[in-house]
């Protein structure tokens, strides 16, 4: 088990008298309490960021997340040998919301609404470094490379069953490329963009449950490291995203109970719903899949990539037909 550096502890001014590694965090009982931390690749400026936006958002009532807890220096947060460590409160061993769960999936909905209630903030020359990045434009680069992927498989000498299940399926997936990027334009996409940036919008940017800690009272966060100024139905997406990923059967949260159960604590209009669509609708996971593969130099092996393919390919109709009722 790796072990943490004592200067570490010695940086937060802690005395540890028991740690527990779990997974990439260290949980620490001391005498004056029981704490988490994680080592981070966040910069300076970020860590500063978000901790100035976690003050914002105690100023305003709202404190269903963990502050970072200052270090002997006074910043939320303490560098050693060029690493940045933060450091929450715990007031117990972490639990995690899991995402199969019905319950505590509800429970994460209503905690991303409560965030975005909360996390207005108006437009700020501070926010300039930490703007959303451009989705459509992503989503453009990425269907031009899902374009050139299969320009090299046709050149291949010797194909795969691989390669001939991508060319079964480009078509398909080529053309919810073409209806979701058509959808983002037709519904206005970079309005919802402009008028997030406008009104200061912040959202979590982050769908791992390892980032929640699951309480009786609902969902808290932890982190908040990821946080950018962008519209509320990005972080939608990649939450339902993930739910699609997770959930092992036909039943569980309805797309539609989805939106009423966030409408319950934030507003949310037609316009953004048919945008969340638009944004599901796009194959990200199938073509990040087959061009890591084709574009790492086989890092990961033929096998494990048809496992992977076989598995979205096999839920896309499932997937299609639920995603669908957020427009019904």
């Amino acid at each position: 088990m790796d072990i943490l550096d004592e200067r570490v502890f010695e940086g937060f001014g802690i005395k540890p008298r028991y740690i527990r590694k779990l997974k990439y965090m260290y949980i620490i009982r001391t005498d004056k309490g029981v704490f988490v931390i994680r080592k981070t690749d966040a910069d300076k400026e970020r860590i500063l960021f978000c901790d100035d936006i976690k003050n914002g958002l105690r100023r305003k009532g709202y404190r269903y997340f963990d502050m970072f807890e200052k270090a002997v220096d006074g910043e939320p947060y303490f560098q050693l040998d060029g690493t940045n460590y933060i450091m929450t409160a715990s007031g117990r061993e972490t639990l995690n919301p899991d995402y199969s769960s019905s319950y505590d999936f509800r429970e994460i909905i209503k905690a991303f609404a409560g965030f975005h209630r909360a996390a207005v903030f108006g437009e700020s020359s501070e926010f300039e470094n930490f703007l959303g990045e451009d989705i459509y434009e992503r989503f453009r680069s990425e269907m031009k490379s899902l374009e050139r992927t299969r320009r090299m498989v046709y050149r291949k000498r010797r194909p795969e069953d691989i390669d001939y299940t991508f060319l079964k399926n480009y078509d398909y997936y080529m053309e919810l490329c073409s209806r979701s990027l058509e959808g983002l334009e037709k519904y206005g996409f970079e309005d919802e963009r402009l008028r997030a940036r406008r009104e200061g919008r912040i959202i979590i940017n982050d769908a791992d449950e390892e980032t929640m800690v699951m309480y009786p009272t609902g969902v808290r966060m932890t982190e908040l490291l990821k946080l950018s100024v962008a519209s509320p139905i990005e972080d939608l997406r990649l939450i339902i995203d993930r739910y699609l990923k997770k959930r092992t059967d036909s039943g569980g949260v309805g797309a539609g109970e989805i939106i009423k159960e966030y409408a319950e604590k934030n507003d949310i209009s037609d316009r953004q719903i048919k945008l969340l669509y638009y944004m599901l609708l796009f194959p990200e996971r199938y073509i990040k899949t087959y061009c890591d593969y084709y574009k790492k130099g086989h890092i990961f092996t033929p096998v494990y990539v048809k496992d992977s393919v076989g598995r979205i390919i096999s839920r896309k109709e499932g997937n299609l037909l639920y995603i669908s009722e957020l427009i019904k």
